[in-house]
């Protein structure tokens, strides 16, 4: 009967283990939780669609607008005209409104950054529910054109906006992935951990327990309580990290595919000049030089241009005769400074001062990075010395328990010690494997293949 509930058990674990949360699923939860991913998201999203109107020649819009709504003479002989909709019907006997018409207009926008429109005004008479197509003259093409806005400089700063969108998504994404691995390794060191305290209180009892020896008792009660505390320690530490569900299959998984990542990035470009956030900057700079020259625009009093022409000539008819100009004027006799700080921003290049800040917060990052790198190959020496100790002393110990020199329960706490040994040694394993990770961001190597 024994063997056969151990049997069921056995089979319950294995089948939870089949269906238990994989790493990668784990990753795209903690995706869809995270607010600065789904924001990073968004933005380059935008970010998208601003550069395809600046690398496409034809962006279109379709636009619908209502224009006017037309009404019959009222009883009192005087004209109404209404702008807008009207839902308030009423009988035709009554006089004061016997139709409507609404006028249609479709524009078409941004041909090279300059806004081209086409108007096309059909008129919808609802009396007769009847179509009237517009007349020659009615139809128009415009251009419109803002004189404040310098191409160039527009360009790389759409370029500088989408690539430090994609450093930002870049960003988010690679954190959570690495911040998912971490949360794993963590949960695995903490519930072993936990379960050597728990082993070593259990044990210290029974020892305290059979113990006649008052001191002996004393030393006992003092390991007790210093077990005890390590142990409310971890849990707390493992509290957080409780908004998964844990298996050894996870864990496993999880280490593989970091490995994997690595070893399939081994010599990955290290030029931090190649950032995709530095890119951005250099872009912006560029821009910002290029304003400087311009600093005088925002004093001009001509902000737009606008051209508009009738296609349909009549007879006797030019180009001229049917083309008409008009350029926007706005000139601020008295502001408040608005003018000249615009200007200075334009004559400031902070951006060139952004780039050299950043270059050397980003090798800071990489020098830290490195500096752990080197101390963690430490840390693994000596974790590795320790765990040879701790396995030299369970041997010891195995010997004289064989022997009866020692009890049953002394060799399980050197047991004890040894499993722990094991385990820092291991986590300082897994602590290089997500160094390695955070350098390899710092260099926005493509570590889970979805960067664009």
């Amino acid at each position: 009967m024994k063997k056969l509930i151990v049997l069921v058990i056995t089979l319950l674990v294995g089948i939870l283990s089949i269906f238990g949360m994989t790493f990668e699923e784990l990753y795209e939860q903690n995706l869809e939780k995270s607010s600065s991913y789904m924001q990073a998201e968004l933005n380059l999203r935008s970010a998208q669609l601003e550069m395809n109107k600046i690398d496409n020649f034809f962006v279109p819009y379709l636009g619908i607008s209502v224009d006017t709504i037309e009404t019959t003479i009222d009883p009192s002989g005087t004209g109404i005209t209404v702008g807008g909709l009207v839902f308030d019907f009423k009988e035709e006997e009554e006089g004061y409104i016997k139709s409507y018409v609404i006028s249609l207009d479709v524009n078409f926008l941004e041909v090279w950054g300059a806004k081209v429109g086409a108007s096309f005004p059909f008129t919808l008479n609802t009396d007769e529910w009847t179509i009237d197509t517009p007349q020659a003259t009615e139809i128009a093409i415009s251009l419109s054109r803002d004189l404040t806005i310098i191409d160039r400089a527009e360009r790389l700063k759409t370029e500088s906006s989408y690539y430090d969108a994609l450093s930002r998504y870049y960003m988010a994404q690679t954190n959570e992935l690495i911040t998912t691995i971490e949360d794993i390794f963590t949960r695995h060191y903490n519930e072993e951990m936990i379960q050597t305290y728990q082993d070593e209180i259990e044990i210290l009892n029974q020892q305290y327990n059979l113990s006649t020896d008052e001191d002996e008792k004393e030393g006992l009660e003092k390991q007790i309580l210093t077990a005890q505390k390590n142990l409310e320690t971890l849990r707390a530490s493992n509290a957080p990290l409780e908004y998964f569900e844990y298996t050894d299959d996870l864990y496993l998984q999880t280490k593989d595919t970091v490995e994997r990542i690595i070893n399939e990035n081994q010599n990955y470009p290290t030029n931090v000049e190649e950032r995709l956030d530095l890119k951005s900057l250099q872009l912006q700079e560029e821009a910002s030089e290029i304003e400087s020259n311009f600093w005088f625009i925002p004093y001009l009093p001509f902000n737009t241009i606008s051209v508009s022409m009738n296609p349909f000539f009549e007879e006797g008819e030019n180009l001229i005769d049917n083309l008409s100009i008009s350029v926007g004027f706005q000139l601020a006799i008295l502001d408040k400074g608005e003018r000249k700080l615009a200007s200075d921003t334009m004559k400031t290049n902070v951006s060139a001062l952004t780039y050299d800040e950043s270059i050397i917060e980003t090798e800071n990052a990489i020098r830290n990075l490195e500096t752990t790198r080197k101390t963690l190959n430490y840390d693994v020496k000596i974790k590795q010395i320790d765990l040879e100790n701790a396995m030299e002393d369970y041997d010891r110990n195995k010997e004289l328990n064989d022997q009866g020199y020692i009890t049953k329960e002394e060799l399980k706490l050197s047991e004890i010690s040894l499993r722990r040994a094991q385990l820092a040694s291991e986590k300082v394993e897994n602590d290089i494997l997500t160094n390695e990770l955070r350098i390899m961001q710092q260099y926005y190597v493509d570590i889970w293949g979805d960067i664009n």
